[in-house]
């Protein structure tokens, strides 16, 4: 069975992946052509594909953000934490003596 190609790439892999030199990609990313990396020094497959549909002329279907699943990840994400961090701050107060904020 062939393993799939990795979705994260490095600087290096992703140049090699355009066709391009390290240098070359290195530019592209600064000129905004291409995008930045997502975690750390690594690049999505994905948002390197959709750059290059742009960049050819290749219509990109839109999603409204509301039906995009990763905006709505991180948006419930985000409420998640904020109860999460209350609700330890109230265990805290109580511990301490405090009155709730």
């Amino acid at each position: 069975m062939d393993t799939p190609e990795p979705r994260l790439m490095s600087g290096r892999q992703a140049a090699a992946y355009c066709g391009v030199t390290l240098a070359t990609w290195s530019k592209w990313v600064a000129d905004g052509a291409m995008p930045k990396p997502v975690i750390g020094r690594r690049w999505d497959r994905k948002a390197i594909d959709l750059a290059l549909d742009k960049a050819s002329g290749i219509q990109v279907q839109q999603v409204a953000e509301d039906e995009c699943p990763l905006e709505k990840w991180m948006g419930e994400d985000a409420k998640r934490t904020a109860l999460a961090e209350r609700e330890w701050e109230q265990r805290y107060d109580a511990r301490k003596g405090r009155r709730p904020r």
